[in-house]
């Protein structure tokens, strides 16, 4: 609209111009000229800043435009959101009134049940009492249990060590019966030569007993040995002189008979005592066994080995016994140790 004014003005004042050339001067038509240039410029200008304006007010117009729109659509979400809260009021109040009458229904089943939580209390009280009672009563029991296994394990550990000893104490008696069966062998060998009835070998209580009958020895109360009396014990001596860990007894015995003879011996003892030694003398001094293990010892008539009512039994218990004894002090020590133990 402005355009177009400004465009006709432009048309009529050249047409002015013109018509009034041929009646004004020179300079002063060129001052019109001058000014209708400038009037020229000027609604150039006005017209770029028009055109500008309108630009403007176009961008203008879509913005609000997208204003609008955008107001419609936050109209929109609001009457939405107020939609939404309406229904989130309403069901809280629901909830509310809901909460209301569950807060009720709890008041009356407190006010019900308060006999009936004072009796569960006491009974929940009775009954963890009952627990801390049972629960030191366990621990008692786990630990006499405790003491139980210690002692059983103790027990244990000393039925094994005695077990330790009695196997050590078996593989001593074994060696210690290996070791008299290897000496009555050797004896058995060495004196084979003589009679039965002369002398005898025999192993009881862990020893062995050489016995030897008066006739092979001595005459009827003399100290003195006879030559085949003599033979007998250096066959012993041979037969015991390679032996260690044993020791050797000579006891002589005799009958209840009393000597008639009132020269010494002057009686039973005297005479089994005295044959006893010289019975020893002879097998270290001239047969070579060493002192330190032969002893001789006289018993008399005090341990006879049959009945002195008759002269088969006096026979019998005049004799001389040599005695192996072995060496029990590992079986000793053992059987200390078990019993201290």
């Amino acid at each position: 609209m402005n355009h177009m004014k400004l465009n006709r003005l432009y048309l009529i004042i050249p047409a002015m111009a013109l018509m009034a050339v041929g009646c004004v001067p020179s300079r002063q038509y060129q001052d019109a000229v001058t000014a209708r240039d400038n009037y020229k410029s000027e609604v150039e200008l006005l017209n770029a800043s028009l055109t500008q304006k309108d630009k403007q007010i176009s961008m203008l117009e879509d913005q609000l435009e997208e204003t609008s729109d955008s107001l419609r659509r936050a109209v929109r979400d609001f009457n939405d959101l107020q939609g939404a809260y309406d229904r989130l009021e309403r069901a809280n109040q629901e909830l509310r009134e809901i909460e209301s009458l569950l807060n009720s229904r709890i008041k009356e089943i407190l006010a019900i049940s308060t006999t009936e939580n004072q009796e569960l209390n006491e009974k929940l009280n009775a009954r963890e009492q009952e627990v801390v009672q049972k629960e030191l009563a366990l621990k008692e029991k786990e630990s006499a249990l405790e003491k139980q296994r210690a002692d059983i394990n103790a027990l244990l550990a000393s039925i094994a060590d005695k077990e330790k000893r009695i196997a050590e104490l078996e593989s001593a008696i074994k060696n210690l019966n290996d070791k008299l069966t290897e000496v009555r062998t050797s004896l058995e060998n060495a004196l084979s030569g003589f009679s039965s009835s002369d002398l005898s070998i025999e192993q009881r209580e862990g020893r062995i007993y050489i016995n030897i009958s008066e006739k092979l020895l001595f005459a009827s109360g003399s100290t003195t040995v006879d030559p085949k009396g003599k033979e007998a014990l250096k066959q012993v001596a041979s037969a015991l002189k390679t032996q260690d860990k044993v020791s050797i007894m000579v006891e002589g015995h005799t009958d209840n008979v009393p000597l008639k003879s009132a020269n010494f011996p002057k009686d039973n003892w005297d005479l089994s005592v005295l044959r006893a030694t010289t019975i020893v003398k002879l097998l270290t001094a001239d047969y070579g066994l060493d002192p330190v293990m032969v002893e001789a010892a006289g018993r008399g008539e005090f341990s006879p080995k049959a009945s002195n009512s008759d002269a088969a039994g006096r026979a019998l218990n005049r004799r001389t016994e040599i005695i192996i004894i072995p060496d029990i002090q590992e079986i000793n020590d053992i059987l200390n140790q078990l019993s201290g133990e």
